[in-house]
């Protein structure tokens, strides 16, 4: 997944689906985030240093009009202004930290999110 962010922005909050594989039971999934600090970091991809070190991050269930959808979750992180300082490509994960260990979301791909030059004036 690749995401998009201007330099010193806060917006848009970064969302990820967490998603159904039909591998892992979504009800023990969802009881563990429920049940987890959730933490977001970002690697530089060109350093191999971290931007952003286990910073809150959350979750969130969409609601849908039609009562028989079915239900989806995202995990989320909104960034802050100096999170967003410095252009570059990095690379982020969401862990989830239980009493029984700690776990890295379960993606199909890398997180990359590339910070880019804003070109209205603040």
């Amino acid at each position: 997944m690749e995401f998009f962010i201007n330099k010193g922005a806060t917006l848009p909050v970064l969302k990820m689906q967490v998603v159904k594989d039909g591998i892992a039971d979504i009800t023990e999934f969802m009881s563990l985030i429920e049940n987890s600090l959730i933490y977001f970091s970002m690697i530089d991809v060109k350093t191999g240093g971290y931007k952003i070190l286990n910073k809150k991050g959350g979750f969130v269930e969409k609601t849908f009009i039609d009562p028989n959808a079915e239900t989806e979750y995202y995990v989320y992180y909104k960034f802050t202004s100096s999170d967003t300082s410095r252009e570059g490509l990095y690379e982020g994960e969401f862990v989830f930290i239980t009493d029984t260990g700690t776990y890295i979301l379960p993606i199909r791909e890398k997180l990359t999110i590339k910070i880019g030059n804003s070109y209205v004036s603040i």
